[in-house]
């Protein structure tokens, strides 16, 4: 079990990261926004990154 929760967290990790990259790439270059379906934007932004990147935390910080 403890296993499953340190794979769940490397994966929040990574999806946490990539949001926050996509997200910033997106604040400091706003015609990138042409690129991204409407659905995919809010999932994509800073706050929604920082959320994933935590719980990645929080999952490993239990294993």
């Amino acid at each position: 079990m403890k296993d499953l929760m340190a794979v769940v967290g490397v994966l929040l990790l990574l999806a946490g990261v990539t949001a926050l990259i996509i997200g910033a790439a997106r604040y400091f270059f706003p015609m990138l926004n042409q690129f991204f379906p409407e659905s995919f934007k809010k999932p994509l932004s800073f706050q929604y990154g920082t959320y994933y990147f935590l719980a990645g935390l929080v999952c490993l910080l239990l294993v």
